[in-house]
C-alpha cells in the first residue's frame, strides 16, 4: 500500500518512516517527529531531558520557583548633601544652564570622582540643587550594585562609605550628610 501524497521519507529530525509512521527520532514526537520532547531549551539525551538551570520537569516544562540571577547590576542612588565653604553662593548657581553652575558642576564632579574612586559601583554624581550657606550641594550619587538578596545591605554599606569619604575629606565638616534613598 502506498500513500501518493506523502513523500518517501517525510520524517524530520532523523526519524525513520516505518509502516507509514515516523519513529525513532530521538528526542522528538509528532506525526512527522517535528516537535522536541524537551521544552525551554532542554537537551534530550539517553531518554531524559536535561533542563536549563531555571527550568524543571520531565520535559523542562516548568519554571523553577526560584530563579538564579547572575552577573546583573542594579542602578542605585544615594542622596547626599554637603557644604562647600571655600566658595561664595551667587544667584547664577540656581540656574543649571548658567556658565557659573556648569563650571561649578564640572569641578564638583571631578572632585567627587576622585573622592569616591574607591567606592564599589561608583558611577557619577548628579547635582539636584545648589543653595545658600556658603554653597550647599544637594546631590545624588549614582551607583551600580550586584543584584542579590543582599543588595540592600550592600547599598547601606556603600552609603556609609560615601558618608565616611565626604566627612573625612579636608573640604568637609560636620555639615556633610547622606541618606539612602530606597
Amino acid at each position: 500500500m502506498s500513500y501518493p501524497c506523502i513523500p518517501a521519507d517525510p520524517c524530520l529530525n532523523e526519524g525513520s518512516w516505518i509502516e507509514y509512521k515516523c519513529k525513532f527520532a530521538d528526542g522528538f514526537y509528532g506525526e512527522f517527529c517535528q516537535f522536541p520532547i524537551c521544552r525551554n531549551g532542554g537537551i534530550y539525551s539517553n531518554g531524559f531531558c536535561f533542563c536549563p538551570e531555571n527550568f524543571q520537569g520531565t520535559e523542562c516544562q516548568e519554571a523553577k520557583d526560584r530563579i538564579e540571577v547572575k552577573d546583573v547590576l542594579l542602578d542605585a542612588t544615594v542622596g547626599m548633601k554637603t557644604k562647600v565653604e571655600n566658595r561664595e553662593f551667587t544667584p547664577e548657581l540656581q540656574n543649571k544652564s548658567s556658565a557659573s553652575f556648569q563650571a561649578f558642576e564640572k569641578e564638583f564632579k571631578e572632585q567627587m570622582r576622585d573622592l569616591y574612586k574607591h567606592i564599589e559601583g561608583y558611577q557619577d554624581v548628579v547635582i539636584h540643587e545648589l543653595t545658600q550657606g556658603s554653597i550647599v550641594v544637594n546631590y545624588m550619587v549614582l551607583l551600580k550594585v550586584p543584584a542579590s538578596t543582599k543588595a540592600n545591605e550592600t547599598l547601606k554599606t556603600i552609603s556609609n562609605e560615601l558618608i565616611n569619604a565626604i566627612t573625612s575629606s579636608t573640604t568637609c565638616n560636620e555639615s556633610c550628610e547622606g541618606d539612602n534613598f530606597e
